[in-house]
């Protein structure tokens, strides 16, 4: 089982979501999560019942009274309960809750057909882990794993699957396609192993980025790399690195093609070169700039490494566990040096993303802090509508406090800080304060999620 002290208010921040409408609590092991998530999202509740082949099966009475007394004294309003009959696999979930069952007590495999049929690219799953069971290997087809507790011989542990999609890949002659057209006659493009760089040249400022060749084809309209359309606005020449799935780019073959360009003087010709990425690719920025010393670093939430013998507390992708974080520029804190500058922009609320930025401790780094943002604070950014002129401030060398504070007052108004900083003041143990942030969000605009919380507080 279970540490009784576990606290699962720290489930709430792992998952990493602004909105969660349905979550499904698998054989009602879950109670006091469901709880939790409710006072939260005002999500609805359906308990979905599974015997130990994963089949639909009907809840006792005993069971489900059990269950149903411990939501409604947690304050979960009973219309927002439901008991998912045989066709709950037909319903798709925002959030699995998998506690002290699948992984555990019963077969990981067994848990298939309900995850083939209810996630949806944007779900989490929350799930208890028995040591030995076979859970990791077998929910990383799904996705990547946020490991909350360490299961050991004596104890479960706790993992949230974000099941978005880490292995759909579009052919690679689409890209080439589409990179072969955007080089030109003046650029290149090259096709490797795992990874690709496509150059576009246009003025004595170079940009490089780093991006995942499925989220550019797939989820972009304008199928281009991450950021080309504002370095185009500018004018700036650019470099798209970009790798066929999560690889952190930790393959020998782009060390080498970074070696290559610059021995080759590739990075001299050019009068400012600036490395620029987020997540994945902010952690790029900062390790690979160590081949243009005297560089600019622009990274939102990078990991500093994912060598579980520097950073043994970071334990999100798993996926990457296997790849090799050695040689120059494998620790980003440290080939980051070499840089002129060093912008790492983090929310100190995310406690792996702080603790990546505590890492860099170099003469060089300036810390931007976006507080309650979260770990895609890239995104956040881009919606409030800050991102191009706090990344072209970042870019030139003309971002000063005073301006980013400025820029970044603007969160106030943006519903997901607003969400988040309400959840906080609950999850701190004032419900008082959280009450005020919801009577004010309601005085400008009527909100579901703040109406709903503000009724339940």
């Amino acid at each position: 089982m279970l540490n009784d002290t576990f606290d699962f208010r720290t489930v709430l921040p792992a998952l990493d979501v602004d909105e969660i409408l349905t979550i499904a609590d698998i054989n009602g092991q879950a109670p006091e999560l469901c709880i939790l998530l409710h006072q939260r999202y005002g999500c609805g509740i359906d308990l979905v019942c599974l015997d130990r082949k994963g089949q639909p099966r009907t809840p006792d009475e005993t069971e489900l009274k059990e269950w149903l007394d411990r939501l409604t004294l947690g304050g979960v309003d009973r219309d927002a309960i439901r008991v998912a009959g045989s066709t709950s696999g037909n319903r798709q979930y925002d959030v699995i809750l998998a506690l002290n069952s699948f992984g555990v007590r019963h077969k990981i495999q067994n848990f298939k057909p309900l995850l083939d049929s209810t996630l949806h690219p944007l779900s989490r799953v929350v799930i208890e882990i028995r040591k030995g069971s076979g859970s990791y290997p077998f929910l990383k087809a799904y996705g990547g794993c946020n490991t909350l507790l360490a299961p050991e011989a004596d104890r479960n542990g706790l993992a949230v699957l974000s099941a978005e999609p880490q292995d759909m890949l579009p052919p690679s002659g689409e890209w080439s396609a589409v990179a072969r057209q955007l080089a030109g006659k003046e650029g290149f493009f090259d096709e490797l192993e795992e990874h690709s760089f496509l150059y576009m040249p246009r003025g004595g400022t170079l940009v490089v980025t780093f991006d995942n060749l499925d989220i550019a084809m797939t989820k972009r309209d304008d199928r281009r790399p991450w950021g080309f359309s504002f370095i185009e606005a500018q004018g700036w020449s650019m470099l798209g690195v970009m790798a066929n799935g999560w690889t952190w780019f930790r393959h020998q073959e782009v060390a080498r093609k970074f070696e290559e360009l610059r021995d080759s003087g590739f990075f001299a010709q050019f009068s400012r070169v600036v490395f620029y990425g987020a997540s994945m690719g902010g952690y790029a920025a900062a390790a690979f700039a160590a081949a243009a010393p005297g560089s600019t670093v622009f990274a939102i939430s990078p990991q500093s490494t994912l060598d579980k013998a520097v950073v043994p507390w970071e334990m999100r992708y798993k996926k990457v566990w296997d790849r090799d974080f050695s040689g120059p520029f494998g620790d980003a804190a440290l080939a980051s040096q070499a840089a002129g500058d060093v912008h790492i922009m983090f929310d100190p609320y995310v406690a792996p993303d702080a603790a990546h930025a505590a890492r860099f401790t170099g003469a060089n780094v300036t810390f931007w802090r976006c507080p309650l943002l979260g770990h895609r604070l890239g995104s956040s950014l881009q919606q409030m509508g800050v991102l191009q002129e706090v990344a072209r401030g970042a870019i030139s060398g003309e971002l000063t406090p005073h301006r980013f504070h400025r820029l970044l007052r603007k969160r106030h108004g943006f519903p997901r800080f607003q969400r988040e900083l309400a959840s906080l003041a609950l999850d701190r143990g004032h419900p008082g304060l959280a009450k005020q942030v919801c009577a004010y969000i309601l005085r400008q605009r009527d909100d579901r999620f703040f109406r709903r919380m503000k009724e339940r507080l």
